[in-house]
């Protein structure tokens, strides 16, 4: 088989035998079988041109010196190399790579480029990587519901979010400007489904402290005076890795024994008057509450992440009222804290949180951080973002 007659082979391998449609990317089985195809009709070829020249005359031989540079460069050509494979068996390739590896390729020419930017390839590695990342956030102001993929990836990665802050001149002067301010006691807000269920611990956790990274402060006055009674709950200032205070001032969803009793009825909400007969259900915040969302500087959203995603989405509705734009600015960042009560449990993937809640269409600050409620394992990670976005950095 010729060169030529090899590659035209090409559409017949990449065809699915069950279905009879064309694949994008073909296995790696594939890929071999056809890269021996090639390289038997490259040898193929050369070892005819090296008979047919030895079996001529001396004369001829000479005749043909001059034309010999001319065969070297067609039996160079006749070589396989990275850049002669079809388009598909190098975006197969691709995805085998890590997103480092891409775009340093990318690099390489105008070709790998156009295939380094192949939004089904960023599809794919973000359907792979994506379900790993522990945490993933995004600054806000633009909606991630695009279907650039490349873009989504970069800018919810953990790896080239803490690259842009390391590297951001901007929010390392915004901190130091900050830092010459009097100092005022941020309060930060937690609510959530997370908070009805058993990662409700999570409160009584960071209560209790924990060595070098919360310690209440039992002396100072907890801020109650704008909370309702009924459904709200309490806040008390607790002191971050020995350097940053703050209130945290915990929402409740319904009283104790109303929790316990796992009512549907959410306290925090009050229905919208609907548009229509057969419109779904609306909620927006209660007006006691929306004070209280006009001056705290952050929000933490507890989620159960052993629960699924149905658990999930049963706060979708709070989230949105909470932080509503009409009450609260759309500088004040919210962290998810996806949680399981205790460590080695099942957990959804924090990017199917994000998928589950809408994040990528909130145009505040936001990130998604695992955690064990239990042993505030990594909780000090989101609150340590929180704080930092609180300041400014």
């Amino acid at each position: 088989m010729s060169v030529a007659e090899t590659v035209s082979f090409w559409p017949h391998i990449i065809m699915q035998p069950d279905s009879g449609e064309a694949s994008s990317v073909p296995s790696l089985q594939d890929v071999i079988e056809v890269y021996n195809r090639v390289c038997t009709a490259v040898w193929d070829a050369g070892s005819h041109r090296s008979q047919e020249y030895f079996r001529q005359p001396k004369e001829r031989q000479a005749e043909n010196m001059e034309g010999k540079q001319e065969q070297d460069d067609s039996c160079e050509r006749d070589h396989l190399e990275l850049d002669d494979l079809p388009e598909p068996v190098k975006l197969h390739i691709l995805s085998f790579l890590d997103v480092k590896s891409v775009c340093r390729l990318a690099t390489a020419s105008q070709d790998w480029r156009i295939l380094g930017n192949d939004n089904i390839l960023w599809r794919k590695m973000l359907e792979r990587d994506g379900p790993s990342w522990s945490a993933i956030g995004h600054r806000g102001g633009t909606d991630l519901g695009k279907d650039n993929h490349k873009w989504r990836y970069l800018q919810c990665c953990p790896e080239a979010q803490g690259h842009k802050e390391a590297s951001s001149i901007g929010s390392q002067l915004r901190g130091y400007l900050r830092s010459l301010l009097p100092k005022t006691l941020p309060m930060v807000a937690m609510f959530g489904p997370g908070l009805n269920t058993s990662t409700s611990q999570i409160v009584r956790a960071i209560i209790d402290g924990k060595e070098g990274v919360f310690k209440t402060n039992m002396q100072t006055t907890m801020w109650q005076t704008k909370l309702p009674r009924r459904g709200g709950g309490g806040g008390l200032a607790i002191k971050f890795r020995n350097k940053q205070d703050f209130f945290l001032i915990t929402l409740y969803s319904g009283t104790r024994s109303e929790r316990e009793g796992q009512s549907s009825a959410n306290k925090l909400l009050v229905p919208k008057t609907p548009t229509s007969a057969d419109a779904e259900p609306e909620y927006e915040l209660k007006r006691t509450f929306r004070r209280l969302c006009s001056e705290v500087a952050g929000f933490i959203f507890v989620v159960d992440a052993s629960q699924g995603a149905d658990h999930v989405e049963s706060g979708l509705a709070e989230l949105q009222a909470m932080t509503d734009q009409r009450w609260t600015p759309d500088t004040t960042p919210v962290l998810v804290l996806s949680c399981v009560p205790g460590e080695g449990e099942t957990r959804l993937p924090c990017i199917r949180v994000m998928e589950a809640l809408q994040l990528g269409s909130m145009s505040r600050p936001w990130q998604v951080q695992n955690a064990v409620a239990g042993s505030l394992q990594d909780v000090d990670t989101g609150v340590d973002w929180l704080m930092n976005n609180i300041q400014g950095k």
